[in-house]
């Protein structure tokens, strides 16, 4: 598990890093997104930032390879390299695409032919869920993982509507994904239980979480079809890899529909993109329009038109995403009756706040929604040092792992915990109790003791863990306490220097 969770936080690191590049780039060049009768932002937004998500997979992607215990899933086999390949073929599309806004036809054209690759030199589907059916076939395994690949990535594509939206609904499908992926091997006694789709899914998360810093509302930049199409081929890839082991049983969990997990694990997770395509097509093809033509009419839309606001819209979309996909991938491992019980009352349930205008009128209204929504100067004082801290753990990590093995991963991940906890605990308790408060000098002393206090704390209690390698732990510790530090440090000073225009006095930001 922790050898995922460091490879998807470099896949993150290198992402959130990489999308800085990109939009100054692309605004450098002018290449941003016109604002549409049918568009909800209402200025130019510079897209491509599915190269910066490339970036963030393809490091991840070879960093795994070279990674002690992942790397056996690169062995003796250009499959795992083949995904690689389809999908810097299907940015490439996409990126073209947002550039010179391509023909529809020819964007699908370009889609076969990179759902082509990974289908002729990668993973292909080889059984289908009716009674353990083969498809010996080469060239019908060849189309079935071509059409699944194409559609899944039309469907992230086409709920790509709003900031954030298709970012935060893969990165949750996704993380649904890799839990029931990593469970069932981890609990199949095998000798080998690593797997490519478990790390599919660990970068999928990671290029998502990379990059919603940047795309959440209002977005800074855009992913563009370069972006969800990349996570529309990953995400399918990871359920072709899975639909091979239909037979090895190792998802044979739930009783009763064993066999149907593995193929529909995707479409679960992807319910709502797969509904809104669906939709889109038969609205569009019913009205005697391609089904690809535009229009104001999905998902997201009709939440807008309900009167729910931008943030609203999206986390109504991440409320509906989590409990189809955790629901649904809860058949993988839990008994079938009483989950199917438990999901005829909660979806229902789900379904009638949703539309009920009372929650979202009593949302809008809440003195909760102004304390912690509102961008304030705290926001960055807790972001930036936890995604310092993150950095400096995930170098630790990889370093560790190449002197002394797993073990010493357990000293470094204790470390980032230790630091967060600790170091933006009081950021977060200010914010809280005075979300008002000006920043000054009894604000940085407050801080400070508040944090020794923790530290004091978390030492008495995880001081000398017994079941991670001590020297490790320590030197972890001092560098990612460094790392948050400083990073607050500089934080607060550019804070400073804005209020001030440079002055020596303490910091002083108004809310």
């Amino acid at each position: 598990m922790f050898i995922y969770v460091l490879v998807a936080m470099l896949a993150a690191i290198v992402t959130y890093a990489a999308t800085g590049v990109v939009r100054v780039v692309a605004l450098r060049l002018g290449i941003v997104s016109p604002v549409r009768e049918r568009d909800v932002h209402t200025r130019s937004v510079p897209r491509l930032g599915g190269i910066a998500m490339l970036a963030g997979f393809a490091a991840a992607f070879w960093a795994a390879s070279q990674t002690v215990w992942i790397r056996s899933i690169f062995f003796d086999t250009p499959q795992t390299w083949a995904v690689l390949g389809g999908a810097a073929f299907i940015v490439l599309l996409g990126a073209i695409d947002d550039i010179v806004d391509l023909n529809s036809w020819v964007k699908l054209a370009g889609q076969i032919v990179a759902a082509g690759i990974v289908a002729l030199w990668g993973p292909r589907v080889t059984f289908l869920p009716l009674g353990l059916l083969p498809v010996h076939q080469e060239w019908l395994q060849i189309g079935l993982t071509m059409f699944l690949i194409v559609l899944t990535v039309n469907a992230i594509n086409f709920v790509d509507g709003l900031d954030g939206l298709a970012a935060g609904v893969a990165g949750i499908g996704g993380f649904a994904f890799f839990l029931t992926a990593y469970w069932v091997h981890r609990n199949a006694l095998l000798p080998d239980y690593t797997d490519l789709s478990t790390l599919l899914m660990a970068l999928l998360v990671g290029i998502c979480v990379g990059f919603l810093p940047h795309n959440a509302h209002p977005a800074k930049i855009f992913m563009g079809d370069s972006g969800s199409m990349l996570l529309g081929l990953v995400m399918a890839t990871g359920a072709v890899v899975a639909t091979g082991q239909i037979a090895s049983g190792l998802y044979d969990r739930a009783e009763g529909i064993p066999t149907f997990v593995p193929v529909v694990l995707p479409i679960v997770v992807m319910v709502l993109p797969f509904l809104d395509l669906i939709l889109a097509v038969l609205r569009r093809t019913a009205s005697g329009r391609s089904p690809f033509s535009p229009d104001r009419e999905h998902v997201h839309h009709k939440l807008l038109d309900l009167g729910y606001t931008h943030r609203q819209a999206v986390a109504v979309m991440y409320v509906w995403t989590a409990f189809v996909a955790f629901g649904g991938v809860a058949y993988a491992f839990v008994p079938w009756i009483p989950l199917t019980v438990f999901n005829l009352i909660v979806l229902p349930a789900v379904a009638f706040l949703t539309m009920h205008p009372w929650v979202r009128e009593n949302v809008a209204s809440s003195p909760v929604r102004r304390v912690w929504l509102r961008s304030t100067p705290w926001v960055p004082r807790f972001t930036v040092p936890f995604a310092a801290t993150v950095a400096a753990a995930t170098f630790l990590g990889f370093t560790g792992l190449g002197n002394g093995g797993v073990p010493l991963l357990y000293s470094t991940f204790l470390s980032l915990a230790v630091v967060t906890v600790c170091g933006g605990a009081p950021v977060v308790i200010l914010h809280a109790a005075a979300p008002t408060l000006p920043f000054r000098r009894r604000t940085l002393v407050a801080d400070v003791l508040m944090k020794v206090v923790a530290f004091a704390i978390a030492l008495l209690v995880v001081g000398s863990p017994t079941w991670s390698d001590r020297g490790w732990y320590w030197l972890s510790l001092w560098i990612c306490g460094a790392a948050w530090i400083v990073a607050q440090g500089g934080v607060a000073l550019a804070q400073w220097r804005a209020a001030t225009g440079g002055a020596r006095a303490l910091p002083r930001v108004s809310h």
